[in-house]
């Protein structure tokens, strides 16, 4: 392995330029490699903390270990780079495309990833508390047993992702899509889902107690205590058995919604869509129901609204 520990970028450049791609563990701290051509280096372990990486091309590149702590990559192609346990903390990365890439385990806590892209990306067990999320789009993507929690994902596309047991706790996520995402054993403990699009989700069999859910192969969330779903899109939702108490609910869709006895004790369903919504079992104590369009729906003993 060629010892680069202080090596320029220049001289990087003209290795690379030569054919070598090996760069393990090289210290390039406070660098600059904007617009690089880096496609397939390996950087395995490199020190490139504070580094200036915007617009390079880092496509392929084997990246695991990498300490990318408060550097700049706005705009760069990490596309397919493996990212394994990188630490990319207060990294910019905004307007970067990840897509297809590992990163897994990674630290990208406090990383400003607006308008980034990560379709079908690798983030199971990544760190991404604190993170600007906002507008970006993650369709498809792992995150399985994230942690998400504060993070920003405000109009942020999650649609297909895979969320389970991700700790989205506290986390911002007004008017983003979660159609067909993979909920199983999420946290959306305090989260704020105002305006957002849980269209198709299967929200079933959730332990309101450990904020968890418990059954294997069963898609869903916890939405105990004060959750924001104001103006929120549930349309055609399985929530069997969920429990929603305390629950904001004002003016939202839960057009066709699978409610058997769901837990709505003390929720806010003021104008709340409910027509063709299943309520058979459901437990509506001391919840505010004014408003409420709930023709054909199936009602807690059995009868149905005309």
């Amino acid at each position: 392995m060629f010892n680069t520990a202080d090596m320029d970028t220049e001289r990087l450049l003209w290795k690379y330029a030569a054919g070598q791609r090996d760069f393990r563990k090289i210290d390039l701290t406070s660098t600059e490699l904007i617009n690089a051509e880096l496609q397939g280096i390996n950087l395995s372990r490199a020190d490139l903390n504070w580094v200036n990486l915007s617009g390079a091309d880092l496509s392929e590149a084997t990246l695991i270990h990498a300490d990318f702590s408060n550097a700049k990559l706005i705009g760069a192609k990490l596309i397919e780079a493996n990212l394994t346990n990188a630490d990319l903390s207060n990294a910019d990365l905004s307007w970067v495309n990840l897509d297809k890439a590992i990163l897994t385990r990674a630290n990208l806590a406090g990383a400003n990833l607006s308008q980034a892209y990560l379709g079908s990306a690798k983030l199971s067990g990544a760190n991404l508390s604190g993170a600007k999320l906002q507008g970006i789009n993650l369709t498809g993507a792992n995150l399985s047993r994230a942690n998400l929690s504060g993070a920003i994902l405000r109009t942020s596309d999650l649609s297909e992702a895979n969320l389970s047991k991700a700790d989205l706790s506290e986390c911002k996520l007004k008017s983003a899509n979660l159609s067909g995402a993979i909920l199983k054993g999420a946290n959306f403990s305090q989260a704020n889902l105002r305006g957002a699009n849980l269209s198709g989700a299967v929200l079933r069999e959730v332990d309101s107690s450990q904020l968890t859910l418990i059954e294997l192969n069963r898609q869903a969330i916890s939405l105990h205590g004060q959750t924001d779903l104001s103006l929120a899109d549930l349309t055609g939702a399985d929530l069997t058995a969920s429990s929603l108490h305390g629950a904001d609910l004002r003016y939202a869709l839960l057009c066709g919604a699978d409610l058997t006895e769901v837990t709505l004790e003390g929720t806010n369903m003021c104008d709340v869509y409910l027509s063709a919504a299943d309520l058979r079992g459901a437990n509506l104590r001391n919840s505010v129901l004014s408003g409420i369009v709930m023709r054909g729906a199936t009602m807690p003993d059995g009868t149905v609204r005309s």
